[in-house]
């Protein structure tokens, strides 16, 4: 999640250009955990086996950190449309639509 425009605000970062965020706070999947302590997003995905390849894995992890952010108790639609962005070509999407239910219901 790259936080430029607005913070908190996460961008693609195969889109976004380095200089852009020049200044800026920048958070990625390995600056979740806590140490050896994952965050509870992170949890979930490896609670569900919310990944397969693990290629696309950041990326959704990051965009549920966004999603929460916004909306703590999403619904099925709100949680499609903010994960719409990532592409997973192994076809964990039911897994990680579990995976963000459960960490939407411990929040």
């Amino acid at each position: 999640m790259l936080h430029g425009a607005r913070d908190g605000v996460a961008v693609p970062g195969c889109l976004y250009l380095a200089v852009f965020a020049d200044g800026a706070e920048v958070t990625t999947v390995e600056g979740l955990a806590d140490g050896e302590t994952l965050d509870p997003v992170q949890e979930a995905f490896v609670e569900n086996a919310a990944f397969q390849c693990g290629f696309c894995t950041s990326g959704f992890i990051l965009m549920t950190k966004q999603l929460l952010s916004d909306y703590p108790h999403p619904t099925d639609d709100e949680i499609k449309h903010y994960l719409s962005g990532n592409l997973c070509r192994c076809g964990a999407y039911p897994e990680i639509l579990d995976a963000v239910r459960q960490v939407a219901q411990d929040v």
